[in-house]
């Protein structure tokens, strides 16, 4: 492939770079309003899913609650949730498409246009070998010279010459046009590394406004009172109430976080199809109230189901404020870290419910007095 690409840049040093509308990736519907619409009918499919497993009571092993405690523990009925849950993918949809109205579909220009602009970068790098060993106190200089002796290529790339020293290896005559080895990282870059780099700048992006944000919505007593209160109203979680909540909270705590990821790291409509898609699945499962053993994310991220569901119990409510990672709950002291507590306050919340709990139609009679009983009767914000 390398050599290839190479052969073509030995006729035409610069290729032609040519914007041209990109096709889209379903001929009916642009890349545009796909990318807007695609992350609800994911939840829809996500949150019908584990709907299914509730309602056949399959896999109740992997439960953290008890299926009858939706309706004991809750303050708020599945109508009433679903009613929210709807009303907030309206707000999406409908604020995705007025930011995106009079978009054309995407630009984009021919692959090698963009591998012959990374080579130029990946070229240029090595010339800053002199000024990062010269800043680190070594004389570059002088170890040009006392390494030339060695190894010409060497010298000349210490000393901060690399065009030159990739003469020998050229497989072409002219100065311009690009090794294999410059192509081959080119491309690597412009296909793996680059868009992996925005991915990883969207999810700090949204971690860490979700992580203040959050917080804030507890710190802030007329916040958490008129606000997030209304999400904290369900205390045993299930997946399609995962975005249930204040309509405020809705647009500035997650809408307004994707809106900033996608600007910030320049994420084109497919790549948030992709970004907006996994935190879709990513939030249905902090939600869903299952704990796999075989769950893939838990192999890399703590941040699960269980994780979030401690932060929904009245005695976490000032623990386990991030959605995606642990950091900034580890790296600022609120990550609930007593794990026989939890398990204590747990079996002690199953007991009480089962003593207490009783149902009349849809209401739960059982309420915060319970909960304030499990904190030990200290009334929990």
């Amino acid at each position: 492939m390398a050599s290839n690409i190479t052969a073509s840049f030995s006729t035409a040093s610069t290729p032609l770079c040519v914007l041209v509308p990109q096709d889209p990736l379903v001929p009916w519907v642009s890349d545009n309003v796909l990318a807007i619409v695609l992350p609800t009918m994911v939840y829809v499919i996500a949150g019908g899913f584990f709907h299914l497993l509730d309602v056949y009571e399959l896999f109740g092993n992997y439960r953290i609650h008890p299926s009858q405690d939706e309706y004991k523990r809750n303050h708020v009925t599945k109508w009433q949730c679903l009613q929210g849950v709807v009303r907030y993918h309206v707000m999406q949809i409908s604020i995705g498409l007025l930011l995106s109205y009079g978009n054309g579909p995407p630009m984009v220009s021919d692959e090698a246009c963009k591998i012959h602009q990374a080579a130029t970068v990946v070229r240029s790098v090595p010339n800053l070998v002199p000024v990062m060993l010269n800043a680190i106190g070594i004389d570059a200089r002088r170890l040009s010279q006392s390494t030339r002796a060695s190894s010409t290529a060497l010298a000349h790339i210490i000393g901060g010459n690399y065009q030159s020293a990739t003469n020998n290896f050229r497989g072409a005559s002219s100065s311009n046009d690009f090794t294999n080895f410059e192509l081959t990282l080119a491309k690597i870059s412009v296909t793996v590394l680059t868009p992996i780099l925005q991915y990883l700048i969207a999810l700090i992006v949204v971690d860490t406004w979700i992580y203040f944000t959050h917080r804030l919505c507890h710190v802030n007593r007329t916040l958490y009172r008129y606000v997030h209160a209304q999400h904290h109203r369900i205390y045993v979680s299930y997946a399609y109430g995962a975005v249930y909540a204040h309509w405020l909270e809705s647009l500035f705590l997650d809408i307004l976080s994707f809106v900033l990821a996608s600007e910030i790291a320049q994420l084109s409509p497919r790549q948030s199809m992709l970004f907006g898609s996994a935190a879709t699945v990513k939030t249905i499962g902090d939600h869903c109230g299952y704990v796999f053993p075989w769950d893939p994310l838990g192999w890399f991220n703590r941040n699960g189901a269980e994780f979030h569901d401690l932060h929904h119990q009245s005695w976490g409510l000032k623990y386990n404020f991030s959605t995606y990672t642990v950091f900034w709950d580890n790296l600022l002291g609120t990550t609930w870290a007593d794990k026989e507590g939890a398990e204590k306050r747990y079996q002690r919340v199953r007991d009480l419910t089962s003593r207490k709990g009783t149902l009349k139609g849809e209401e739960p009679v059982l309420d915060r007095e319970l909960e304030m009983e499990v904190a030990g009767g200290r009334k929990v914000e």
